[in-house]
């Protein structure tokens, strides 16, 4: 159910993703120090497509603004680096927030597709089997019954699932970068206190990871059950979390590198890896649930009631349906007819 505009910001993305780190590649090439273009670079793309989404929906106040908030700066004698890191991430998060709303309405479709018949086929592809391990779906679970609140209309901003959504990405996105910047088999630094601010854009990559899956929490998307209903939000949270749970494989890389840098540049890392990671999380989410989650939200829901106007597994018995037994006059069906068709002439 993508829009054109959803391919175009696809097709723009993918083609700077491809274009800008081949370029700061070769680059690299032909310079003594490049530093850590490359990092900065694989990030490039949410920029632009910040940019473009800003142009294309009219929000030269905010460019204005942030060029304002750079001019002060300047004055002020900020260095140079941390205001190019403000506007880079300022105008990224869009660029994240955009990027998560094409991505979930590329992939709600499919995924529930897959989720309602997943333990009925005979044979699971490929794409199923990733569906069932990232939502947590057992084998014996009744996934025909699925639903979500296609009712859902926003008044404000929901704070309780932005904050649900902030504090799972800060989470993963906290142990993604101690595994790439503190295991020594990835990246080793001669002094962390010396690493570019520039290089915690890269966290940029984190919403895009875990937002995604935001909009089965904000349309409730769940397979009712007897007893209690299975949430595929809660499923996705809990295969996550098993995924960042080696906590003491973290702590030895922590070790390694206060061993090899000393505490106080270890320390120094550690509070600009919490500083950006809650930034970029905190802005990412509030940019999207501000400005693309409704109409994310709109275009879903008046898909499902085009196509799924009543739930897959819905009573047809009057008695214990809709409550009419219980109403004088009301007209009666012998409950073994129901499956039969009846045709005018």
């Amino acid at each position: 159910m993508a829009t054109a505009e959803d391919k175009l910001l696809a097709l723009v993305f993918f083609v700077c993703l491809a274009v800008i780190p081949a370029a700061a590649y070769i680059y690299t090439l032909f310079v003594s120090d490049p530093g850590l273009l490359l990092p900065a670079a694989l990030v490039s793309p949410f920029a632009v497509i910040g940019l473009l989404v800003c142009f294309r929906t009219h929000r030269f106040l905010l460019i204005a603004l942030l060029i304002l908030v750079s001019v002060v700066m300047l004055v002020l004698n900020v260095n140079v680096v941390w205001i190019l890191v403000l506007c880079y991430i300022t105008v990224g998060v869009i660029g994240v927030a955009a990027i998560v709303s094409v991505l979930q309405r590329l992939l709600f479709y499919r995924v529930v597709c897959s989720v309602e018949y997943l333990n009925v086929k005979d044979r699971l592809t490929l794409w199923d089997r990733v569906v069932a391990f990232l939502f947590n779906i057992s084998g014996d679970l009744d996934t025909r019954n699925i639903t979500m609140d296609y009712n859902l209309r926003r008044a404000s901003i929901p704070w309780k699932e932005m904050w649900s959504t902030i504090k799972l990405a800060f989470m993963i996105g906290m142990f993604v970068w101690i595994y790439i910047c503190m295991n020594p088999s990835w990246m080793g630094f001669e002094s962390y206190s010396g690493i570019p601010v520039y290089l915690f854009s890269v966290m940029l990559y984190i919403p895009v990871l875990v937002m995604p899956f935001s909009i089965f929490l904000s349309l409730n998307v769940r397979i009712e059950t007897r007893y209690k209903d299975f949430t595929l939000y809660q499923g996705i949270k809990e295969t996550l979390k098993r995924m960042a749970i080696p906590i003491f494989a973290a702590f030895i890389f922590i070790l390694l590198a206060v061993n090899q840098n000393g505490l106080e540049d270890v320390l120094y890392f550690i509070v600009l890896s919490v500083f950006f990671n809650l930034f970029i999380n905190g802005v990412s989410c509030l940019v999207y649930y501000r400005n693309f989650e409704g109409r994310v939200v709109d275009d879903i829901v008046a898909k499902w009631r085009t196509f799924r106007p009543v739930d897959m597994m819905v009573e047809v018995d009057p008695d214990r349906g809709a409550g009419l037994g219980d109403v004088p006059d009301t007209p009666k069906r012998d409950a073994d007819t129901h499956r039969e068709l009846r045709f005018p002439d």
